[in-house]
């Protein structure tokens, strides 16, 4: 990792610590630029991770405000549910085995944030403003077996989903999380979620829309935005 990512990390985890002495509660994390051409254009190697806090959790159905100012966008994705603590250095069936099932998820996303370099994108949680999770809904394991997605916008389909956005391997994604944390004095625990990129390409949102996302086996998902 190099000196520029390094610090935006750094600086990413120390308000994420900041936000839980205050007495906010972890719920996971995510990932972000899945897309090689993506992570090329931006001069990074591998995507990169960001935090998400309970207090920016919004349970399905539920809505959630758009910030004054917001460039609102909003991603279907699937989120790994993790049943146990993974450090860094896992073996792939540690990591495979520690996953207690996937959720249907969506994440809302502000674009208005600086894109300038990858520190400031770390440096802003990647664009990070809300999470939605089903908790009602899943499937056991880390398999993609069958799972699609597609979504609607007020009633309007904005298309099928595109699973190849997403690694095929989930196990992987939780080995590249546990490990970036690692190299920070973090790790994944028990009960984490992590976010593991989007499966369609960001939808413009506004106060008044609403979104639902089927993800198949997973199940729905949907918000309101306010």
């Amino acid at each position: 990792m190099d000196d520029e990512l390094r610090l935006g990390m750094q600086t990413l985890l120390a308000r994420w610590r900041e936000a839980l002495a205050a007495g906010d509660a972890r719920a996971g994390w995510k990932i972000g630029f899945n897309d090689p051409g993506a992570r090329e254009k931006l001069g990074i190697a591998a995507p990169l991770v960001g935090c998400v806090l309970a207090s920016g959790v919004v349970a399905s159905g539920g809505s959630c405000a758009l910030p004054a100012g917001a460039r609102g966008m909003l991603e279907i994705e699937i989120a790994i549910e993790l049943a146990e603590d993974v450090p860094a250095g896992a073996a792939p069936e540690a990591a495979h085995a520690a996953v207690a099932r996937l959720l249907p998820a969506l994440e809302l996303v502000d674009f208005a944030r600086s894109f300038e370099s990858p520190r400031a994108i770390l440096e802003h949680d990647i664009f990070h403003h809300a999470a939605v999770f089903n908790n009602a809904a899943g499937r056991a394991g880390a398999s993609l077996d069958g799972v699609d997605a597609r979504g609607w916008k007020n009633g309007q389909d904005i298309g099928p989903g595109d699973l190849s956005l997403v690694p095929a391997d989930l196990g992987e994604v939780v080995r590249h999380v546990a490990d970036s944390l690692g190299a920070f004095g973090e790790g994944l625990r028990a009960g984490d979620r992590i976010l593991a990129g989007s499966l369609v390409k960001p939808v413009p949102v506004a106060p008044g829309d609403e979104v639902t996302a089927d993800l198949g086996p997973l199940g729905r998902v949907a918000v309101r935005l306010t």
